[in-house]
């Protein structure tokens, strides 16, 4: 009876023996597995972490490339340049070359801005002056093909930078038309009458400078996009002088030259006058020492004979 109460005994304890084994050798699995999976998230967890600042650095350097691009077209702009010249010429006939001119721009893609001619006279020759708009691309070319037209007298030529009064309008324009889109805004969303006027005149006041740049940006463009050539066309030929036909022209002829010798006088008494009232008051101390000298000498001649 006692040994096989002792028997039951040993088989519980060796039964609660293995029991707690196979809790334990189960929790040293479970551990391990956790353990080998906390490692491992970690490791991805290192590892996206070693990944991340590799895109952060390709990301910053993308970035920087970018800035850079950025900043090299910030201080590489587009030029803006304003071209303009003048060319002289001389000519037979000048209304002739100025056609030929006008042609030529006009063959280049530009227009004629202003034109005057005068005909030959008594007095004067024949000219011809033109304001003249040639596409900045074509103004080059333009120039060398009027100087051959005629006989050149002079070229000058000039260009200016106008980039930074483009930037410095384009940004006016900008912040006015955020100002102007912004006083709309609280135009539509006021409900006080006092406001709306003041808002209105704030408005009126913005648009017109708005209005104002936008014109002036335009001119600018304008002038950037066609350069002004201004063309001055002389007549080679002097003026002929007419013989009298009649007595009436003779004498209108013979009163100019009259007119003209008083006309000259003039000019020479007004030169020599200061010289002669100079001279007249030199002379008139002159005499007057050389009289007291004289009566001086009288006077000591008439006592030495008494």
């Amino acid at each position: 009876m006692l040994n096989a109460t002792y028997r039951g005994a040993m088989k519980r304890k060796n039964l609660i023996v293995v029991g707690i084994a196979v809790v334990l050798l189960l929790t040293g699995c479970s551990a391990g597995s956790s353990s080998n999976s906390s490692s491992s998230s970690q490791d991805s967890g290192v590892a996206g972490s070693a990944q991340a600042p590799a895109g952060v650095a390709n990301g910053g350097n993308s970035g920087a490339a970018g800035a850079g691009s950025t900043a090299a077209g910030a201080l590489l702009p587009d030029t803006q340049v304003v071209t303009t010249g003048s060319i002289a010429l001389t000519a037979d006939d000048p209304a002739a070359v100025a056609d030929q001119a006008v042609a030529l721009v006009e063959t280049a893609g530009g227009h004629v801005d202003n034109r005057t001619q005068q005909s030959a006279s008594d007095r004067t020759s024949a000219r011809a002056d033109l304001v003249l708009r040639v596409p900045s691309a074509n103004v080059s070319q333009a120039i060398d093909s009027l100087k051959k037209l005629a006989t050149v007298e002079s070229v000058s030529i000039s260009a200016t930078d106008v980039t930074t009064q483009v930037q410095d309008v384009d940004a006016r324009i900008t912040a006015l038309q955020t100002s102007v889109n912004r006083l709309l805004d609280l135009m539509s969303k006021a409900t006080d009458t006092a406001d709306l006027i003041t808002l209105e005149t704030t408005l009126s006041s913005r648009q017109a400078d708005l209005d104002s740049l936008v014109a002036q940006k335009a001119s600018i463009t304008d002038q950037v996009q066609y350069s002004s050539l201004t063309l001055g066309i002389s007549g080679t030929r002097a003026p002929a002088t007419v013989a009298p036909s009649d007595f009436w022209s003779g004498l209108g002829i013979g009163w100019a030259s009259v007119v003209a010798a008083l006309s000259g006088a003039l000019v020479v008494l007004g030169v020599a006058l200061p010289w002669i009232v100079i001279l007249g008051v030199i002379a008139l101390i002159v005499i007057v020492i050389v009289r007291f000298a004289s009566r001086k000498s009288r006077r000591e001649n008439a006592s030495t004979e008494a």
